[in-house]
């Protein structure tokens, strides 16, 4: 069985994708600016330079020795002590809010596991219609944001489950991803963003979210094993 990784927004989940050899993923080349899809043009405008600006350093930083590490501005705290595997950044891809973190990968032939996990929109579980067109909106923006600001030569496509309030993904890969995701039989996502409405957990009560995950998998040479 082929498995893919799908970070949320604070914690870290497996998704087992169906059979044991894949079919080729769907590609789909990003619509250019003057022919987005009805849903991004409606509701999504031209991007702010920062965020072009943070998404494009994101997605080069996938390919740095450690990575993201570029992108560190200091540790998370838990009270008065510092995680030593969870960073803060100045990093807003689509206005998001975002920490970076590192651990060990699920793949035993694997290495380190580096994720950027981003909140671009959340609510609390009051309002649940008007917050639902609000997060459909804060995913539009920020696929068009994707989009146009990703380097040239990335692609995107629907990363959805048929499934009843299954949420709502896109998948963004470098043509070396995409064609690595064919026959990989481990696969962290390289950009994923998410639209769905959550029960609560840990981290969050229930409501809707939006949330942009950024991952980087190395092997054990690279990650000093």
């Amino acid at each position: 069985m082929r498995i893919c990784l799908a970070a949320g927004a604070a914690l870290l989940a497996l998704a087992a994708c169906d059979g044991a050899k894949p079919a080729a993923p769907a590609i789909e080349t990003p619509s250019a600016p003057d022919a987005l899809t009805p849903e991004i043009e409606a509701s999504a405008v031209t991007p702010t330079a920062k965020s072009c600006e943070d998404i494009a350093a994101l997605a080069a930083a996938m390919s740095e020795p450690e990575p993201f590490a570029s992108l560190r501005t200091g540790k998370v705290k838990l009270g008065d002590r510092e995680l030593d595997d969870s960073f803060t950044t100045a990093a807003a891809p689509a206005g998001a809010a975002c920490k970076l973190g590192v651990m060990d990968g699920f793949d035993p032939a694997g290495g380190k596991l580096y994720v950027v996990n981003c909140t671009i929109f959340s609510s609390g579980m009051l309002d649940r219609e008007e917050n639902a067109e609000k997060a459909k909106a804060a995913f539009a923006a920020a696929r068009n944001d994707l989009t146009r600001c990703l380097p040239t030569g990335w692609t995107s496509r629907d990363g959805s489950k048929v499934e009843i309030d299954a949420p709502e993904t896109m998948i963004f890969e470098s043509a070396e991803d995409a064609k690595r995701a064919m026959d990989a039989s481990f696969y962290a996502y390289p950009v994923e963003l998410k639209k769905e409405w959550s029960e609560g957990d840990r981290s969050a009560g229930p409501g809707w979210r939006v949330t942009l995950n950024f991952q980087k998998d190395t092997p054990k040479a690279e990650a000093g094993q």
